[in-house]
């Protein structure tokens, strides 16, 4: 499935607890279960991904893929940046929350950002990235779930 650099995930149930990711045509590709309070699960086709928080107060993330370290994030700092290391690149992040959205630039590179921007009650977002690097869609889904979980911590 070409996703061409974007999905939208919408929450399913009351809770918000889980979302539906879709491709742009509207086919959902692939689900993210909460696992509060320390981590996530992702499901698309056969793949099954983890991600768990871990670390002093639980300040670094790690994600695996059929037990493959995929992404490494953290520690958080006080303005709530933060790196991403996945694909053999580092991204610094941020998170607006008040705003929901998240951005990942590469910290080397003039390469284009991955993005997320989420609807006002935290249900839908919608995540833009360079659509020829793999290591993106991990950086996004991340990012989804990291600020899906701050905000059900927050509010």
């Amino acid at each position: 499935m070409d996703l061409g650099g974007r999905f939208r995930a919408r929450a399913r149930g009351l809770t918000g607890g889980e979302f539906s990711l879709h491709a742009p045509d509207g086919e959902e590709f692939g689900r993210l279960r909460m696992r509060p309070p320390f981590g996530a699960g992702f499901e698309a086709g056969a793949s099954a991904t983890e991600i768990v928080r871990e670390g002093e107060m639980g300040s670094r993330y790690r994600m695996t893929t059929d037990g493959a370290v995929v992404l490494i994030a953290g520690p958080e700092g006080r303005d709530g940046g933060f790196n991403i290391f996945c694909g053999g690149k580092t991204y610094a992040a941020s998170y607006k929350l008040l705003r929901n959205t998240a951005t990942a630039r590469p910290a080397d590179t003039g390469d284009a950002e991955v993005r997320l921007e989420g609807g006002l009650a935290g249900r839908s977002y919608e995540a833009t990235f360079p659509k020829d690097e793999g290591a993106a869609l991990a950086v996004a889904v991340f990012l989804l779930y990291r600020n899906a979980a701050l905000r059900r911590e927050t509010f």
